[in-house]
């Protein structure tokens, strides 16, 4: 199979259950027969016995590993004794998905519905009105739930259990914005009902899934490792192909002819592969969030009934959304983590032998593992990572706390009663009496809050509609919708016309063909400490950990070709867009090292690329999430890349030995001589991979292992 390519072949052997005798009432033993469950797994049954006594807990399991009956039974027992159970979903075509599972108790009177966007109002009233036992829902409604949370009292009154599945997907902003949306929750609990809840998670296997449901919870957890479920044989593939990745994945999938999966890495990435999928006239329909939700349904049954033989998609597939058999999963460049790889990969091979194939493109992460196939397979998993403190974050959710539930003297500590202080002088909150009320300005922006962004946002205008067609966060925004820039937007190319950060707009012309070209930032950045929070030594030098102010500035671009990548030309702007902000970092200082190695500064920008190549495998962060900054005096930065930190560098900052054994791997293996796409060379990078030096970057990663 696949023999042009020369693949690296690796096949999981097959492995048996292990079953546990555990009592199940007459009612779930019913249903589960029905389903063909006739015992629990070793590791459903002990994260069950958790729940009963009272212990909040994470299992930690593999796609289609018996996750959901953790929380199948708790939830299906409350209800019976008249408590109700809140299960929070990522996705809201996931939760449709699950919601069958528990219809089939609809008989015994266990109720149970869906309440997010796609809910129509008439059904809205009803749920709130006559509540089931059970809510189906996601961390987006939630917000809005608990902003208008006296319609849903007597629901309220009743909670038991908070289901958070897929947990994992909780890291980053999206995190910081879950971990305050689940404060507010426990507050009004506490304040309104006088009632503790009890949180029953499940993920993915990540390295630190007790201390991050701790982290995002801020409650104690018991971890349950789903380890006893049955596997059938996998057959994996590693391809590391001459030409672009993409153009691979597709040709593979051709060549292959069976059903399969097509997974890119970004919404731009899968946008690209359906444009290049239609001039190889194959039978390939792209499916990413940011469809219209009639769009994607349509999709997902077209593929389930083979109607669509190939589906180019983002991550929004990888969460176990019902779509039938699936043969094949390619993988269009390493997903970032080992969890995504499982949790992708998983999504095919359930009734037989699985095949997965990951076609790796030309980045150092992607060809470390093409080099190290076993830590492809059985690497330590990332640890995700939450910084519930962002203080960006943390104001608009005191904001919204304050309409959940007016905000008492007992509840002000410094800090927010410092964030208190400054929404009431813009107006957002009020005093009344001793206490802290939100104004109708605030509850108009508390509406606006979006729990994927961190900061503002840029308004994305159509200049023949006039109508707006998406956002964009403007840590991104300066850098994709700039004057000049090619942007991809459900499926089509724009050209954009002009973008106004002071109002925060940007005007963008539908093109009339496919685009076979994209284009790329030109930066410039400097970095300045604004508070150090920690520091070690590490690999005999000082490691820092703590605040920075970013300046970053576009002054230009670079036009490149869709299918290749070739450099066709470079613009200059007279005036560049400037985007300033703070953030999180970690900082090593090697002044000591200045002197010894020839073309330093080269050299060190070099290992700054490569070292945040490899970020990915350990945080689970996308590359953009992290930016990178070094200077020729010896002081190298890696931060987060949006305002007031996500908490990856942290992550990183307990484990930059192991980053730097994984650059200096790559460094060592790479065959080119004086740096390529597999080593050095950063699409990215806002020099345009200019100013790099190979060997004086293997230089620097010898001589910080030796010391």
């Amino acid at each position: 199979m696949l023999e042009e390519y020369s693949p690296t072949e690796v096949i999981e052997k097959a492995r048996e259950a292990q079953y546990a005798n555990y009592p199940l009432s007459p009612t779930v033993k019913n249903v589960f027969a029905d389903r063909g469950i006739v015992s629990l797994y070793r590791h459903q049954a002990d994260g069950i016995k958790y729940v009963e006594e009272g212990k909040n807990i994470v299992i930690v399991a593999p796609t289609a590993g018996g996750k959901s009956e953790v929380f199948i039974v708790p939830a299906v027992e409350a209800a019976f004794k008249g408590e109700n159970t809140l299960l929070l979903y990522p996705t809201k075509a996931l939760a449709r998905d699950q919601h069958s599972r528990f219809s089939e108790f609809a008989l015994y009177g266990v109720r149970c519905e869906i309440y997010d966007g796609d809910t129509p109002q008439g059904k809205r009233e009803k749920i709130r009105e006559r509540p089931p036992q059970i809510i189906i829902s996601n961390m987006d409604m939630l917000h809005f739930i608990l902003l208008h949370n006296r319609l849903f009292s007597k629901f309220f009154e009743k909670l038991k259990y908070v289901v958070l599945d897929e947990v994992h997907i909780c890291s980053g902003i999206f995190g910081a914005h879950s971990a305050n949306v689940l404060w507010r929750l426990k507050r009004l609990m506490k304040k309104k009902y006088g009632r503790t809840l009890q949180f029953i998670a499940t993920s993915a296997t990540i390295g630190n899934a007790k201390d991050f449901c701790e982290s995002l919870c801020a409650e104690k957890f018991e971890l349950v490792e789903g380890n006893s479920s049955p596997r059938s044989e996998f057959h994996h593939l590693i391809v590391s192909p001459n030409e672009s990745y993409t153009v691979a994945a597709l040709r593979i999938a051709e060549e292959i002819g069976k059903k399969a999966l097509i997974f890119g890495n970004s919404h731009s990435v899968v946008e690209r592969m359906g444009v290049m999928g239609s001039r190889m006239d194959l039978p390939l329909a792209v499916y990413r969030a940011g469809l219209r939700q009639e769009d994607r349904r349509r999709i997902e049954e077209e593929f389930k009934k083979g109607k669509t033989k190939f589906l180019a998609t983002t991550s929004a597939l990888e969460l176990g959304i019902d779509i039938g058999d699936t043969d094949v999963v390619i993988l269009a460049g390493f997903p970032g983590t080992i969890t995504r790889v499982k949790q992708r990969i998983g999504r095919c091979g359930r009734k037989g032998k699985g095949y997965g194939v990951f076609v790796a493109k030309e980045s150092p992460l992607d060809q470390y593992y093409v080099e190290n196939p076993n830590e492809y397979l059985y690497g330590e998993p990332e640890s995700c990572y939450v910084n519930p403190e962002n203080e960006n974050v943390r104001r608009l959710h005191i904001l919204s706390a304050a309409k959940d539930a007016m905000i008492s003297p007992d509840e002000l500590d410094e800090k927010t009663l410092h964030m208190v202080q400054g929404l009431e002088e813009e107006g957002l909150m009020k005093k009344w009496g001793n206490l802290y009320c939100i104004t109708k300005e605030g509850s108009k922006r508390a509406r606006l809050i979006n729990l994927r962004r961190g900061g503002g946002s840029i308004r994305i205008f159509n200049t023949e509609t006039e109508k707006q067609i998406g956002t964009r966060e403007v840590s991104m925004g300066i850098k994709e919708l700039f004057e000049g820039a090619i942007y991809l937007h459900g499926g089509r190319a724009y050209f954009s016309q002009k973008l106004d950060l002071e109002k925060m707009e940007a005007w963008v012309e539908p093109v009339g063909h496919l685009s076979e070209e994209y284009t790329t930032a030109l930066t410039e950045k400097s970095a300045e400490v604004v508070e150090e929070r920690a520091t070690r030594e590490c690999l005999g030098h000082k490691l820092s950990f703590g605040k920075v102010h970013i300046s970053e500035e576009v002054y230009g671009f670079t036009i490149k070709d869709v299918f290749g990548g070739n450099r066709l030309g470079e613009h200059t702007f007279e005036k560049p867009y400037l985007f300033e902000y703070d953030t999180y970092a970690l900082w090593i200082d090697l002044e000591e090292l200045v002197y010894s190695i020839p073309e330093f500064g080269d050299g060190l920008h070099a290992f700054e690329h490569v070292s945040i190549g490899m970020m990915p495998a350990i945080t689970g962060a996308d590359p953009k999430e992290l930016g990178g900054l070094s200077y020729p005096s010896g002081r190298m930065y890696v931060y987060d890349s949006v305002e007031d930190g996500s908490g990856v560098t942290q992550v990183v900052y307990k484990k930059f030995e192991s980053v730097t054994r994984m650059a200096l791997n790559r460094l060592e293996k790479c065959e080119c001589e004086k740096g390529c796409p597999k080593c050095i060379l950063d699409p990215m990078c806002g020099n345009d991979n200019r100013f790099l030096n190979k060997e004086s970057a293997k230089l620097i990663a010898e001589k910080l292992l030796k010391e």
